[in-house]
């Protein structure tokens, strides 16, 4: 059985991001007007618009992590126009660790994400990890 083409963007998503490749996000992956919700009370919680917001806070993810962040799907579930990814999170930071698990939902436009929406499951330990 083929996969689903939306289960193919979203791991195309993860499998850019583990490269560091954030020029395939914005050339293949992203569509102009993207959104990013990042839950929680941190100082990266908040609505990302757009390519270079979204890019930005993806690199910011990184930078901060010393390149450690590993956003690792585990399965997913996809329907008409979105594509749920379970995932395992694990980074590392100032000698601290994250490893939380969670789920993102990503709203696919024409073969591109359009809006993604994170719930870790614990959100204030990834809260406290970005503090």
């Amino acid at each position: 059985m083929a996969e689903h083409p939306h289960i193919t963007v979203a791991s195309g998503f993860y499998d850019a991001l583990a490269k560091g490749d954030l020029d395939d996000l914005r050339d293949r992956l992203l569509t102009d007007d993207v959104v990013f919700h990042v839950p929680g009370r941190g100082p990266l919680a908040r609505d990302y618009q757009g390519k270079q917001e979204v890019l930005g806070y993806l690199a910011q993810l990184s930078k901060a992590t010393t390149g450690t962040l590993r956003l690792e799907p585990e399965d997913y579930l996809a329907g008409e126009d979105r594509v749920a990814a379970v995932l395992r999170i694990r980074g590392e930071r100032d000698g601290r660790s994250l490893n939380d698990h969670g789920m993102q939902l990503f709203r696919i436009t024409d073969g591109k994400i359009s809006e993604r929406s994170s719930y870790p499951h614990d959100p204030y330990s990834v809260d406290e990890f970005f503090a």
